[in-house]
């Protein structure tokens, strides 16, 4: 299993994995950049992005195969997510989420009240049209132990 950044010939296929598990996948192609998967023999069995907003990050839907699901490989593109966020100035990642959100409580996040969310993340596609207003809205502070070292 490995890991990398995501091209745009991976699309195909990371809108197929996304539309499977019912999460949006209509303006991937915006973010593309910053999205990683994770792949064994060539096949992508995992995925998630990141929607840079300032210094806030929008989580993108991390979704794994069902056949490879907890093998904490959600978790390792969490990590992944958070390294590439903090290493781009990103102090607070935010994602929405209707039927994760323990599982992103064990990751750290916590909900917040949708009217006190960042205006930039308000503005996104996800929390305007993409994802049901019944979303809860969650959000976590990054640590500074990965932001690079200034020369």
């Amino acid at each position: 299993m490995n890991h990398r950044e995501a091209t745009y010939t991976d699309l195909r296929a990371i809108k197929e994995l996304l539309s499977s598990s019912n999460l949006p996948s209509e303006d991937c192609e915006e973010h593309i950049e910053n999205f990683i998967v994770i792949e064994e023999k060539g096949k992508i069995i995992g995925v998630g992005g990141l929607e840079i907003r300032g210094v806030f990050g929008l989580v993108r839907s991390i979704v794994v195969v069902p056949e490879k699901r907890g093998k904490g490989i959600a978790k390792k593109i969490d990590k992944l997510i958070e390294e590439k966020a903090s290493s781009l100035g990103i102090n607070t990642l935010y994602l929405l989420t209707e039927s994760a959100i323990e599982y992103f409580i064990k990751l750290g996040f916590i909900i917040k009240d949708r009217a006190e969310t960042p205006i930039s993340i308000m503005e996104t596609k996800q929390f305007k049209a993409l994802c049901p207003s019944s979303a809860k809205v969650m959000f976590r502070e990054i640590s500074y132990k990965n932001r690079p070292k200034k020369l």
